[in-house]
């Protein structure tokens, strides 16, 4: 089970609810969505808020929450995500403009009048454990969109439960109909098969992660459980580039997480630097996710090429038995990519 945070604010909030949708954008967002797209200049927040919605599914819960009053719930998407500029109001007149214009529909699964207090996420060990997604994203900044994992959200609609005892019915939904709901694709530019910004990179991994095409990195799409991309392992700006929970039912009566993928992205060369950096990752994930079990991590290197000594001392690297898989890309097409491992 996927789900996300997305923020809201006192003026925001209203118009999502009622309209039973959630947007993101900035001030100076562009009308146009091909200008959101900067294949020059990563420091533009556009593509980093399209790569972190290419991570939400139809499907996926949402809650959504209200800055200095809390969470609310219980949402799921109904939609892909879409461009539209169209001014958007509800009853009491609260309007979310132009510039949100990065939308996905929601539908209402339990409406709970009441709010959960952000204080109450950290009322007990057990969810201060759970919630250290939310918290270490806190402390590194504001972020529109924040993927919680299935623990987390368990948690959070259980506080819902027991803030409001039950849901009730709401008679002020207005769904918000788009201009279109035509699914984005965005092209990327690149100089001789390699990106020219490790975010393009990002986002066509989270948008094709369950292709036949990422089989050979990731495994077999039903057992894909949970990922998310820029995953905080720090209150410091320190981030997994993609983590993926691996489930299946095969061979238990309960379902069985029995991996997790723990990847690091190089749009250049990758160097034996970067094998030091995905182990710390590896390590991490380790003590806060796996039980202290080394054996369940996977640790994945993605560049467009390996330098020998990197290539050496991945090989060489005792982490576990699993070994690290280095996995080459190259850009076919402006839409395409392609991947090769370079150990299976």
């Amino acid at each position: 089970m996927k789900a996300h945070i997305l923020i809201t604010n006192n003026e925001t909030f209203p118009v999502c609810r009622d309209r039973l949708f959630w947007g993101i954008g900035t001030p100076d967002a562009p009308s146009i969505f091909g200008e959101w797209i900067n294949h020059q200049n990563s420091r533009k927040p556009y593509l980093k808020m399209l790569v972190d919605m290419s991570g939400i599914d139809k499907g996926d819960l949402v809650f959504l929450y209200e800055r200095r009053v809390g969470f609310h719930g219980v949402y799921k998407v109904k939609s892909e995500l879409f461009f539209d500029i169209r001014k958007i109001t509800n009853r009491e007149g609260l309007m979310v403009d132009e510039k949100w214009p990065l939308r996905i529909l929601l539908e209402n699964v339990y409406f709970f009048p009441k709010p959960v207090p952000e204080d109450l996420l950290f009322s007990t060990p057990r969810y201060e454990n759970v919630f250290w997604i939310w918290a270490y994203r806190k402390n590194q900044g504001p972020r529109g969109c924040n993927t919680i994992t299935p623990e987390a959200a368990e948690a959070l609609i259980e506080l819902l439960v027991k803030v409001n005892g039950s849901d009730i019915k709401y008679a002020k939904f207005d769904p918000y109909v788009p201009t279109s709901l035509k699914q984005i694709v965005f092209s990327f530019r690149n100089d001789g098969g390699r990106l020219l910004l490790e975010d393009f990179l990002r986002g066509y991994i989270l948008r094709n992660l369950k292709e036949e095409s990422l089989k050979q990195i990731f495994g077999p799409k039903e057992d894909i459980e949970w990922y998310a991309n820029n995953i905080p392992y720090h209150i410091t700006q320190k981030n997994i580039d993609i983590l993926v929970f691996h489930k299946n039912f095969k061979y238990t009566n309960v379902p069985l997480r029995y991996k997790y993928s723990v990847v690091e992205l190089k749009k250049d060369i990758a160097k034996p630097s970067d094998i030091s950096q995905l182990i710390r990752y590896a390590q991490w994930t380790v003590g806060r996710l796996a039980d202290s079990e080394t054996e369940m991590i996977q640790p994945i290197l993605i560049a467009s090429g390996f330098s020998n000594d990197c290539i050496k001392k991945a090989n060489e690297t005792d982490f576990n038995n699993r070994g690290i898989i280095l996995s080459q890309y190259k850009v076919i097409t402006d839409k395409k990519i392609n991947f090769e491992n370079l150990n299976s």
